[in-house]
């Protein structure tokens, strides 16, 4: 634990580390006796005297006048960034124990806000580890000291990932509720965060897509749209900044070399705080095929796709399957087939699931070619490598589909074998009762 010291308690330390005595601190102006008084808490000196000390010691006024509740607070802080930081990196368990250190203060202090933030960052382990309900009961705690202090950007990411939670139960209905709830706070009180606004609006896009509120859902995908294209321009601001901070360089000016360097880097930071840019981009591409809206959903995948690269993320094989189900939308099969050479090379061996993806996809391909013989190759195949892996779901789901092939191809012997196989890999699973 972090020590909080009292005004005597600092400047008794800090004497002692200049190996000063308590006639030295004195000097001429007070006795030694007052200085022992203040030393132990019996005493509190005026301005004046704290000002003399203070240069005395070789130390700050503001030091030596920091209350025991700001050193708590900022003690706190230090342990909520260590314990958040653990989080994000998903080790759970040291994030809790941090979040222990700094509830020791919170509590010992009674610092209220601190206390809601640390509430806040539980709810976040507890919807990182699937646990819902806990989750939402912790966010709605938090909130209600949120929505006391006026907290308003606290409050706007809350009603926030308590929307995410409620969709993730499929309660859409709450979710569209506690999204309506974010944006108005964060309209009323002017947030300025577009990435934030984005958010809020994707995932009611989402919510109203499930509840069949197509008008809505349209609405607020076209909103989340322009808020990200906002942001991705931020970017774009940051090489101007850089390109400003080499030129003054050049010219000899430090300074302003350095001053831009610095909000050049403040906005990169930025940008790599919204890692999750892409996977909202990606899955309005899916919410815009849903809509037919094959065009559109090109740019949204095609912006996925390129942050994925960038990051060297392996989720950028799934951005370039769907766009690969676009392309078959179309029924372009050439560039369906480039889209396949491309996730190929993307693709980790060890990556089984993907992998099957990948096959369906072909399989879907030679079907649109009438290619029977490659079609039934590469159902085949990748049933046996779901068989060989143990992926038993995925060998059921297989086994099904290559007997509605047989069915579609007057194979009626074949097809029954392997519609018993389906049928019997699910039973085994409990996904069909006998």
């Amino acid at each position: 634990m972090m020590e909080i010291l009292a005004l005597g308690e600092k400047i008794k330390r800090r004497r002692k580390e200049l190996d000063m005595t308590l006639k030295d601190l004195a000097g001429d102006r007070i006795t030694p006796g007052q200085i022992s008084l203040v030393e132990s808490g019996r005493s509190n000196p005026s301005m004046d005297l704290l000002e003399y000390l203070a240069g005395a010691l070789q130390t700050s006024v503001e030091y030596l006048m920091e209350s025991e509740e700001t050193q708590a607070e900022k003690i706190s802080v230090y342990y909520e960034q260590v314990a958040e930081s653990y989080i994000l990196s998903g080790d759970y368990i040291t994030g809790e124990k941090y979040i222990e250190n700094a509830l020791y203060y919170v509590e010992k202090y009674n610092l209220e806000y601190r206390k809601a933030k640390i509430i806040y960052l539980r709810a976040k382990i507890c919807k990182a580890k699937e646990e819902y309900t806990l989750a939402q009961q912790f966010f709605l705690s938090s909130n209600v000291i949120f929505i006391k202090n006026n907290n308003y950007e606290e409050i706007v990411n809350t009603f926030l990932n308590l929307g995410k939670i409620t969709l993730e139960q499929n309660a859409f209905h709450s979710a569209s509720s506690y999204l309506r709830q974010a944006e108005k706070v964060y309209l009323d009180n002017n947030i300025g965060d577009d990435f934030l606004l984005g958010e809020i609006y994707y995932y009611m896009a989402q919510a109203y897509f499930n509840i069949e509120d197509m008008t809505n859902a349209m609405n607020y995908s076209f909103l989340a749209k322009s808020k990200f294209e906002q942001v991705r321009n931020r970017e774009e601001y940051a090489k101007t900044l850089l390109l400003l901070s080499k030129e003054y360089n050049k010219q000899g000016d430090l300074a302003n070399a350095i001053k831009y360097s610095q909000k050049t880097l403040e906005v990169y930071k930025e940008l790599d705080e919204l890692h999750n840019i892409s996977e909202i981009e990606n899955n309005l591409g899916k919410l815009f095929y849903e809509f037919e809206n094959i065009e559109e959903s090109f740019k949204h995948y095609e912006i996925s796709k390129n942050i994925r690269i960038r990051r060297n993320d392996s989720k950028v094989v799934n951005t370039l399957m769907n766009i690969c189900e676009n392309y078959i939308k179309l029924k372009d099969i050439s560039k369906c087939e480039e889209i396949l050479i491309e996730i190929s090379s993307f693709l980790d061996e060890g990556d089984i699931e993907n992998l099957i993806e990948l096959n369906l996809l072909w399989y879907r391909i030679y079907i649109l070619k009438e290619l029977l013989k490659e079609a039934e190759y590469v159902l085949l195949d990748t049933y046996d490598l779901a068989k060989k892996n143990n992926l038993q779901k995925q060998a059921g789901q297989l086994s099904i589909m290559i007997g509605k092939f047989y069915i579609d191809n007057k194979k009626e012997v074949e097809a029954a074998k392997y519609l018993d196989e389906g049928v019997n890999i699910f039973r085994k699973l409990g996904i069909l009762k006998n």
